[in-house]
């Protein structure tokens, strides 16, 4: 079997052995290809130096960069010995271009993964403080980087590329590049407590119990919390069971409310016991659905962002996997934590959410899926 890693590596040494036999082609690849799609870090300290010498007008060939490498790093860190590796991989044809495609493309691969922290961490940051400011701002980074990421490989791979990223805010996109920043979030991500079952379990059912006495309550909070998310079971039911009543136009009170679960529990195999429903309802009749309805957006958001991050980093991971699907998963996941967090207020004690309902743009999107090109139905 032939390793990921292997062919990656191979693919960057040719891309630098390629640039320094055929230098023509260095301004086209420098338009799409960034030292961080390079895995090995010296290939980076290669790349930095090659950037170097276009810039000051210098000859890009194996001499001269072993002489500015030697000069910048020192002898140790430079390695010049290595050089010779990269000129010798090199096919009979030393156009980079088709290899540095590669490099990009499992460069955009990881830049597309690494996102997922970011998510975990604004999630778990949103969760504590009932408030959505720091994932708003988690939300458009990742989705600068997604879009930053699609254009790229766009570019490389000789498709067509809009514009977008030209027209991003300077900090925006400096911060969608910033690996700073994602070891922040996976500092902060280790420091968090853990999202237990048990608890989220629990303020979904305080939350449903709560509806019971608030049935106006109800219809706003499915617009955000649908039936299937939930993952208490047998409060699904009495959820599923609430959204009937209340689309109907039913009374909502104890009594119907039970006969109805029992009837729904038909259809889903469980229920609370009689005895649970009734004192639970009983128990929340005086709570605040808004209030409750922050936790249990703490946990989906949390929950979304741990499950999105784990399918990209997987996906990101396999060759199998088009850039075009990481992408199209990406911003599902971005576009779903969006519209939870808008119950949350933007900045914590607020008393309720300070922007509007449904989604604004992220960033900027992937780029929209064209006729000729067999990407699949565009996005909503």
């Amino acid at each position: 079997m032939i390793r990921t890693d292997d062919v990656v590596h191979l693919a960057e040494q040719a891309t630098l052995g390629g640039l320094l036999l055929a230098p023509d082609h260095f301004v086209e690849v420098n338009r799409w290809l960034r030292g961080q799609d390079f895995a090995d870090p010296w290939h980076r300290k290669v790349w930095t130096t090659l950037r170097e010498a276009h810039t000051a007008g210098a000859p890009i060939a194996a001499e001269p960069v072993a002489a500015a490498m030697t000069e910048r790093f020192g002898a140790r860190l430079a390695d010049i010995v290595r050089l010779h590796d990269l000129v010798r991989v090199v096919p009979k044809d030393p156009d980079p271009r088709p290899h540095a495609a590669v490099v990009v493309e499992f460069g955009a691969r990881r830049d597309i993964a690494t996102q997922g922290i970011l998510l975990e961490a604004g999630a778990a940051i949103a969760a504590r403080d009932h408030a959505s400011r720091h994932l708003d701002a988690m939300i458009q980074i990742a989705g600068a980087a997604f879009t930053i990421a699609g254009e790229r490989w766009e570019d490389a791979t000789g498709q067509h590329a809009p514009t977008l990223t030209e027209r991003m805010p300077a900090g925006l996109r400096a911060a969608a590049a910033d690996e700073e920043l994602r070891r922040a979030a996976d500092k902060h991500l280790t420091a968090a407590p853990e999202l237990t079952s048990a608890d989220a379990k629990a303020n979904e059912a305080r939350l449903i119990a709560a509806l019971a006495s608030h049935p106006t309550a109800i219809t706003p909070t499915s617009a955000w919390l649908a039936p299937e998310k939930v993952t208490n079971k047998p409060w699904r039911t009495v959820y599923y069971a609430l959204t009937e009543m209340a689309d109907g136009g039913e009374h909502i009170d104890p009594v119907s409310l039970a006969t109805h679960v029992m009837r729904v529990a038909r259809r889903t195999g469980t229920a609370p016991a009689l005895i649970e429903l009734l004192a639970t309802v009983s128990a929340e009749e005086s709570s605040l659905p808004r209030h409750l309805s922050r936790a249990v957006a703490g946990d989906q958001l949390r929950l979304t962002a741990r499950v999105g991050a784990i399918t990209l980093r997987s996906s990101a991971a396999d060759p199998r996997v088009d850039v075009r699907w990481l992408l199209a998963q990406g911003f599902a996941v971005l576009n779903t934590m969006h519209d939870l967090a808008v119950v949350l207020p933007e900045t914590p004690g607020q008393p309720g959410p300070t922007r509007p309902s449904g989604r604004t743009a992220l960033g900027a999107g992937p780029p929209e899926p064209t006729p000729d090109r067999g990407d699949g139905p565009a996005r909503r």
